[in-house]
Parts: structure tokens; sequence; C-alpha cells
């Protein structure tokens, strides 16, 4: 099964998971958050991200989703990229995060999931109609 790694500072991506599980009930298998602190140095945040991709490599392909293109965490993840069984995708969503763990990772190559979920991830982003008029607060 292709693993996914939520990689953001602060605590969004342990977010994105526990608003996922709770969607679900329960765990979501192979999805891990990896939080870098505010504060860390860079060379703290490099080795906490080396570690827990080597982590995760181990047991198969790794999708990474980080949620600013050139921030730490996706400049850190990018390192990785010559990795044919990674792919880092920047500007991730929680309507990712829930499809991931609500569809099976298995049977699908990690380009066709990553085209798949950067798909889902880009129509979940839509104006919602009804706004009010301009003169209610």
């Amino acid at each position: 099964m292709i693993q996914v790694l939520l990689l953001t500072r602060g605590g969004l991506a342990e977010e994105w998971l526990r608003a996922t599980e709770a969607v679900r009930g329960e765990t979501a298998e192979g999805i891990e958050a990896l939080i870098l602190d505010w504060d860390s140095a860079c060379d703290t945040d490099r080795a906490h991200v080396c570690t827990t991709i080597a982590s995760l490599r181990a047991k198969g392909p790794l999708l990474v989703l980080t949620d600013l293109h050139g921030s730490t965490p996706s400049n850190l993840a990018a390192e990785h990229a010559e990795d044919p069984e990674l792919v880092v995708v920047a500007g991730a969503n929680l309507a990712m995060v829930l499809r991931l763990a609500c569809e099976p990772r298995t049977g699908r190559t990690l380009d066709e999931l990553t085209e798949w979920i950067c798909a889902k991830g880009r129509a979940a982003i839509t104006p919602i109609p009804g706004r009010p008029p301009a003169d209610v607060p």
C-alpha cells in the first residue's frame, strides 16, 4: 500500500489527521503526520524529515502532502524528490486527506494516485453560491 505523510509546520498535519479519523470513526491506515515546530532549526527539521521518510519508504511508495509550496516542509520533502517511489504534493487540503483515508490506495501506481488526489483536491476548492447581500454583517 502507498504510504502517506502529512508534513507541515505547527499542528496542521495532526489536525488534518484528527479530523479524518473523526469523520471515519477509526484510525487512517498508512497515513502519518509529521509536525515541524515553528521555532526549530532547519537542521533539526531536516533530520526529522529524513528519518520519517526513510521509515515510511521502507514500507513502500510514499506520497508526501505539504500545505504550502516553497515552505520549509515542502522544501525539505523535495530534497527526496529524486526517489522514483516518492512524490511531494504542495497545497494539500483536508478533502485530499479524507479521500486518501477513505479510498483504497492499492491497485494504483504512485503516479496514478498522485494525479487522482490532486484532481480531488482541486475539485474541493469551489465558491459556495448564495452570498448574503453586501449590507448584511
